[in-house]
């Protein structure tokens, strides 16, 4: 199985707390910046680079791909499933992110007619000082059309974003958006704690006082009840950050967190094909002066040994609540983590973050270690 990821870079207005590569004021370029993404294709295809991949899942992410124009979206999606080769029919799923504040009828009518099965939109909060704090331009009436819409337009998958960990925010406050988030009956939720990127006017506003988050127990206090609420809902946390309603999980996130082959197409996008990692330039004009030049976008790559894929597949694995499967992981790479990881292992599961027997093949953290994730996770980078 392999992913293709393609990044749509253009914003109305770049949020408070967004780290992304992406750039407001610049969808005017769109249909230059497709032609790009499409000639980048042709040139991994004729470099050798797309030999052995083949297409099972499309993410199209941002950025807002939703600012697209229907007529420049549906060929974006034309063009990738001729490029790749990709059968309609056989495809296992096709994302695409919308904001609120731009989706529209024509839009979602024409990426579903072009293949998109799967709409992901990024609500991030259903009141309006959450909205503000983080620098969103939609309203919670905004976010409940949105999700309507989707919903009218016939999409069957509807994932939707939110972000917790707010300055002020307690349980209260959570539930209300919760609650609502409930009544629009999506098929997946991706809840993220709030972090400070470097260079973010949020961090900013932190750093001068201004602002403060939630304490430790504050914050521990909010996941749980997140947690507890969504479970009694029906969604399984099936990943850190990630429930689905059972059968409705992401198969494209699934394939990144296994460590599978991904193509990644567009400024600032990553791709990982055959144990090597490859990073596109994040810069906007000079991604496309390379394309346009006939020259790939990397700006460097990192090529990883069996044994730091073994490490990296182990910690990436560990952040689904399946855990990993041992025996599976010896016949991948030739390695037991048992033996790898052991004392590591035997100190994680004394504290009861982890759970490990030799004689079972899984490997995993138990509820208490996903709540404090990063922390065990540092014992085995």
């Amino acid at each position: 199985m392999a992913g293709l990821y393609v990044h749509i870079p253009f914003c109305k207005k770049k949020c408070r707390y967004c780290s992304f590569v992406s750039f407001e004021g610049m969808e005017h370029h769109e249909k230059e910046y497709v032609s790009a993404i499409k000639q980048e294709a042709k040139i991994l295809r004729e470099q050798g680079f797309l030999e052995k991949i083949q297409i099972d899942t499309i993410y199209i992410g941002g950025g807002t791909p939703s600012l697209l124009a229907a007529p420049t979206a549906r060929d974006l999606v034309d063009s990738l499933m001729e490029l790749f080769a990709i059968d309609r029919k056989g495809l296992v799923e096709a994302s695409l992110e919308c904001n609120p504040e731009s989706v529209n009828k024509p839009l979602l009518e024409t990426l579903r007619d072009a293949g998109i099965n799967r709409i992901s939109l990024g609500i991030q909060d259903l009141t309006s000082g959450g909205l503000e704090i983080l620098g969103r331009i939609h309203s919670p009436e905004d976010a409940i059309k949105a999700c309507k819409l989707v919903r009218d337009v016939g999409f069957e998958e509807l994932c939707v974003d939110i972000i917790y960990g707010l300055p002020g925010q307690d349980t209260r406050w959570l539930s209300k958006t919760l609650v609502r988030l409930i009544g629009l009956e999506p098929t997946h939720i991706s809840a993220y704690e709030l972090t400070l990127e470097d260079g973010t006017p949020l961090k900013q506003l932190v750093t001068k006082g201004e602002i403060s988050l939630p304490s430790q127990e504050r914050s521990l206090e909010l996941t749980q009840f997140l947690e507890d609420f969504l479970n009694k809902q029906g969604f399984r946390q099936y990943e850190i950050s990630n429930f689905a309603v059972p059968g409705h999980e992401c198969v494209h996130n699934i394939n990144y967190w296994m460590c599978g082959d991904y193509v990644g197409l567009g400024c600032g996008a990553v791709s990982f094909m055959g144990g090597t990692r490859y990073f596109n330039t994040k810069g906007l004009p000079e991604y496309m002066k390379r394309i346009q030049t006939g020259r790939l976008a990397f700006e460097e790559r990192e090529t990883l040994d069996i044994e730091a894929r073994f490490r990296e597949s182990f910690i990436m694995g560990l952040r689904m609540t399946k855990g990993i499967d041992r025996n599976l992981f010896i016949t991948r790479f030739g390695i037991d983590p048992f033996k790898y990881y052991g004392k590591s292992l035997e100190r994680m599961c004394s504290l009861g973050l982890m759970e490990a027997k030799e004689e079972h093949s899984t490997i995993r953290l138990t509820k208490r270690g996903r709540y404090i994730s990063n922390y065990v996770l540092s014992y085995f980078v």
